[in-house]
């Protein structure tokens, strides 16, 4: 006879611990410029949503797991394509500069980040990403899947245009169909179960 009294069942997955993909009201909880092999840098940003109650997000370092927690989701954010125009202070040739610039004109702190002093784009960036963290704008979030260790992943990156506001209404609205917006892998055809190319003939 089956007796299903007092047995607990799982819930669905509950909050997913990563921002998604779409419009997001989030703040910068940090963020850093990083350099590719070939000396272009870009700028990532760590957005974290609201704080929610009863939730425990991915640990803030990495490397201690059992640290701090984000107390909302968060995900790490592409802001820029790699440029080598890293050492110019035109917003219009350094996209590390106007995606700064333009966050903090929506946040009212312009005034702030103009006053800052820096001899590298890092330093300029650590020092105004200081200025702008914690304070929650909308932010339109690109998704990009990826394959990583046979699992998709999804990458998320701003646009270069209309990717964060003080109004909600000024961003596109997100539209999974939409290749500008949410990028999926290309689905393989399965022509069958060998596998195409075996690693172990040479």
């Amino acid at each position: 006879m089956f007796n299903t009294k007092g047995q607990e069942i799982k819930t669905g997955g509950g909050t997913p611990k990563s921002l998604q993909a779409g419009v997001v009201y989030a703040h910068i909880f940090d963020g850093s410029v990083r350099t590719a092999k070939s000396g272009k840098k870009s700028l990532e940003l760590i957005l974290e949503g609201p704080a929610l109650e009863n939730f425990e997000g991915w640990s803030i370092d990495k490397a201690n797991p059992e640290g701090p927690k984000f107390k909302g989701q968060s995900s790490r954010v592409s802001a820029t394509i790699y440029t080598d125009q890293f050492n110019s202070d035109s917003p219009a040739k350094n996209e590390i500069i106007y995606k700064l610039l333009f966050i903090a004109s929506e946040l009212g702190l312009r005034d702030d980040a103009d006053n800052v002093q820096a001899n590298t784009i890092e330093e300029w960036a650590t020092k105004v990403i200081n200025i702008l963290k914690g304070h929650n704008l909308y932010f339109f979030l690109k998704g990009t899947e990826e394959e990583y260790n046979g699992k998709t992943i999804i990458k998320l990156s701003l646009p270069k245009y209309k990717f964060a506001s003080a109004d909600e209404s000024s961003l596109d609205k997100f539209d999974k169909n939409n290749q500008y917006h949410y990028k999926a892998l290309a689905s393989k055809p399965i022509s069958g179960f060998e596998p195409a190319t075996d690693d172990f003939e040479m």
